[in-house]
């Protein structure tokens, strides 16, 4: 093993020289999208993210046109996006750098030479103003290709089709905030953003339609106050956008009417967009700032960006015959940053000695190792000292997005300490900054539930069904992209094999291949049939007459014994939840999340499988309960059908109300198909109906799993409609070895076979011309056991493959049928060969094959001889 290496303290500056950032990043997954004709700048991307690459200096420098916070040198490029986006500390970051320098790392890519100082010095001096004044006047120019000349609304069509009312339009503090863009035919709503000097530039919004001007992000979209200009405010409320700030203001300005400014950043916020809201704070000097931003990970995040960044009106003091805002005292300082798969949470502990700074760390420690001993399926916080000093300690957090509201918890937690350390007279009012989350997605989705007639506990509702589908959404897309690259994989296999089977060896290969395929089903098909009675796992009898009766009476018992879960939880419904007290209450909530899922099979397995998910979600219907989930899942569980159902999840809202949810799989091809289908359907539309036992009940699933599984529901062996419902508990005994055999009188009659048709399809390479396939021996060995076949269908791709399908006709009470089936599976387990048939089929002809193999002992040793 090698020996610890020192830190060689010029070791960074070689980083820094020597190491290409483009290259780096392009081996971290980074992809070159444009770049300057003389190579002196390079645009990568990854994920949605766009970072710029230039020189400063004798080394290169990044920046990321997203966050203006994330930009520095190859060293900050790895500290931040090492470990898989959990980051790097410093001495991580050493040996990763040396593991590339170690790997021979590309040639320093060859910028544009430096300039010839004499030439330039002979050049007429540039005048900074004439730059400035060339920059105001291409802004200047922009706005006013959006705005024209005469600002005014003159369109609401965009804004009614959002929800908002003219009332709301109208109000004193939305005068002068929204214009009509008026380019050609074209019309959109324009939404101004301001800074200190004025109009900095414009937010244009129209359906399926959204444009920031391609200007600096330094302004704000700002409101007047509620009651006019020039009155005193009382509360800012800062959102995303001014679409949201509109629908705050509708949905709730009615139930509190305090005199309020409203701030919307047009997406992300910049430093400079902070940068003005304080000032904002500053001048109108609130009671209260709102945070309204979206119960999402990204709203979670900007919200607790805000919580550091956001004071109460700063005083001004001289300084030098100036006047100039005094900072606060910052003892403790966060800043949350996200990547596509974490949110990391960077604390500093600005301390008096080394002392101090270690009994900090280990209280946030050890909230943090509380947290994760809460969580069900394990830690889910990682915590990290990155550098510590006397002065200064560094840590870092980090979670999976989906856990963000964690780290929320935690700067709560931080903002409150931060509040004690300060001295007396700078400490902030404990409820001036105070978060306000919408109970669907965002603000305006409110709003259009709202004026739906949904009430908050069916708005909470639909927002978990909106949710789904985004990632029904998502799985689609995913599942498309990755269909598309099996194509392309299995069209390259194909030509390769083709190739390599074109030679008169491989098709010799292949001839005895498909004799020994032939020879292989026959074989299984003869075997099963002949396979001795105490080997088979199922009882054998003295007639044919003794296995009709037995068949028969099982199969009525069962369909007896289905009972529709909709009756039954109608008869039984599940109760409201039961109270818990504060010390329960608070162990709910430290350990209420949502527990990781399993890991996701590969793409190409999920898409072969026919296990389907449908996802129950149960909220409770009160305040501090619990127990409503398990009651509905114990209901489901004892109900005897063929699904499954998951361990719960869930989570406590603000509102102390608990949301569960829990997975039910089940297959289409199973005989009970039909009744889950009206499980599931019944469910969601008395919980849509309003009906008081299913509040708060829903169960989400995928459009496609849903109209795959009524496709097959209508047509499934058993219904759960026309049945006498005193007939819905089983018999206590069926016919079993050792009980009275029923008397002929008693015994049902066999019911008269059908006919029934499948279609069997074979992709192979082309055989040579003359030459006998695997579409020939199929047909061959499925004509043997005893089935109908109809002629070969063949056509030839352009990559050679021969696509083959013929008919195949038999009947159930063919004496055959024990061998039909068993062909019938061997050639659908082949590789190339599939079986296309309905599922009740599939699964009649099973069973009926096994009753004809117990009925029929004499036929079974003609068979075997």
């Amino acid at each position: 093993m090698n020996a610890p290496r020192e830190n060689d303290p010029n070791e960074l500056d070689r980083f820094k020289r020597d190491i290409d950032l483009v290259d780096y990043a392009e081996r971290q997954g980074y992809q070159i999208k444009k770049e300057g004709k003389r190579g002196d700048w390079h645009q990568l991307e990854k994920d949605g993210e766009v970072l710029i690459v230039t020189r400063k200096d004798d080394h290169q420098v990044y920046l990321n046109t997203g966050d203006d916070r994330d930009k520095g040198s190859v060293i900050d490029f790895a500290k931040t996006r090492g470990g898989d986006g959990h980051g790097l500390n410093l001495g991580q970051v050493r040996q990763q750098l040396r593991e590339y320098l170690n790997d021979g790392p590309a040639p320093t890519r060859a910028y544009a030479p430096a300039a010839d100082v004499a030439r330039l010095n002979a050049l007429p001096v540039g005048n900074p103003d004439h730059e400035r004044q060339a920059e105001e006047d291409r802004r200047t120019r922009l706005i006013s290709e959006v705005l024209g000349v005469k600002r005014e609304l003159t369109d609401r069509t965009y804004l009614h089709g959002r929800g908002i009312e003219d009332q709301t339009i109208d109000s004193p503090a939305f005068q002068g905030r929204i214009f009509t863009a008026q380019q050609n035919e074209h019309k959109n709503t324009a939404f101004p953003l301001y800074n200190a000097e004025g109009l900095a530039s414009v937010e244009q919004k129209n359906e399926h339609y959204k444009n920031l001007l391609p200007l600096p992000k330094n302004g704000i979209w700002v409101s007047h106050p509620t009651e006019g200009k020039g009155t005193q405010v009382e509360r800012i409320i800062v959102s995303e956008s001014a679409i949201d700030s509109l629908s705050h203001h509708q949905l709730k300005s009615g139930q509190d009417q305090k005199n309020t400014i409203y701030i919307a950043t047009s997406g992300t916020p910049t430093e400079a967009q902070v940068a003005l809201i304080q000032r904002v704070i500053d001048k109108q000097e609130p009671r209260e700032v709102v945070l309204a931003n979206d119960r999402d990970a990204g709203g979670r995040q900007f919200n607790m960006n805000y919580l550091n960044e956001l004071h109460p009106a700063r005083p001004l003091v001289p300084v030098a015959e100036q006047e100039a805002y005094k900072e606060p005292t910052r003892p403790v300082e966060w800043h949350a940053t996200s990547d596509k798969y974490h949110t990391g949470l960077k604390v500093t502990y600005h301390h008096d000695s080394a002392e101090a700074g270690a009994q900090q760390v280990q209280q946030l420690s050890d909230r943090v190792s509380q947290m994760n001993g809460t969580q069900e399926a394990g830690p889910t916080i990682a915590l990290e000292v990155q550098r510590s000093s006397d002065r200064e300690t560094v840590l870092r957090l980090s979670v999976a997005k989906a856990d963000t509201a964690q780290l929320e918890v935690l700067t709560h937690e931080l903002y409150r300490q931060r509040e004690q350390l300060r001295p007396e007279p700078e400490r902030q009012q404990e409820t001036f900054l105070r978060v306000d989350y919408p109970v669907a997605k965002d603000w305006n989705r409110d709003l259009e539930l709202t004026r739906q007639g949904l009430n908050a506990e069916q708005i909470r509702a639909q927002a978990q069904r909106d949710e789904q589908q985004r990632e029904a959404e998502r799985q689609q897309r995913l599942a498309e992209q990755h269909r598309q690259e099996q194509e392309k994989r299995q069209l390259a296999r194909q030509q390769e094999q083709q190739r390599r089977e074109s030679t008169p060896e491989a098709q010799e290969q292949r001839e005895a291949d498909d004799r020994r395929f032939n020879q292989a089903v026959l074989g299984a098909a003869v075997a099963s049939a002949g396979a001795e009675p105490e080997s088979r796992p199922f009882r054998s009898y003295q007639s044919e007459q003794e296995a009709a009766a037995h068949t028969a009476q099982f199969v009525h018992a069962r369909d007896a014994g289905l009972v529709l879960l909709k009756e039954y939880i109608n008869d039984n419904p599940a109760p409201t939840g039961r109270k818990v007290d504060e010390t329960e209450q608070q162990e709910n909530r430290d350990r209420a999340r949502y527990a990781e899922r399993n890991p996701a099979p590969a793409l190409a397995t999920v898409l072969a499988a026919e296990e389907k998910t449908a996802t129950w979600k149960i909220d409770e219907v009160a305040p501090n309960t619990t127990g409503r989930a398990e009651a509905w899942k114990e209901v489901l569980d004892n109900s005897s059908y063929s699904y499954k159902t998951s361990e719960i999840r869930s989570t406590i809202d603000e509102q102390g109300i608990r949301r569960a949810e829990f997975d039910m799989t089940y297959r289409n091809d199973q005989p009970d198909i039909a009744i889950i289908h009206a499980i599931i359907t019944n469910t969601n539309a008395r919980a849509e109906a309003g009906q008081e036992v299913y509040a708060g009940v829903s169960v989400s699933e995928s459009e496609a799993d849903r109209a795959a599984r009524q496709v097959v529901a209508e047509a499934a062996a058993i219904q759960p409609h026309n049945r006498d419902r005193s007939m819905d508990q089983a018999p206590a005994t069926l016919a079993t070895e050792g009980q009275p055999e029923p008397r002929a009188a008693e015994a049902v009659p066999a019911p008269q076979g059908d006919e029934k048709q499948v279609i069997i399809k074979v992709d192979e390479v082309a055989p040579a011309p003359g030459a006998r396939g695997q579409a020939e021996a199929v047909k061959e060995a499925v004509s043997g056991s005893g089935a109908k076949t109809g002629n070969i269908q063949s056509t030839t791709d352009a990559q050679g493959i021969r696509h083959s399908e013929m008919k195949v006709s038999y009947r159930t009470d063919q004496p055959e049928i024990a061998r039909v089936s068993q062909t019938l599976d061997a050639v659908a387990s082949q590789p190339g060969s599939s079986v296309i048939e309905h599922s009740s089929d599939r699964a009649e002809r099973r069973e009926i094959s096994k009753g004809y193999e117990m009925a029929q002992p004499q036929r079974t040793q003609e068979i075997t001889r």
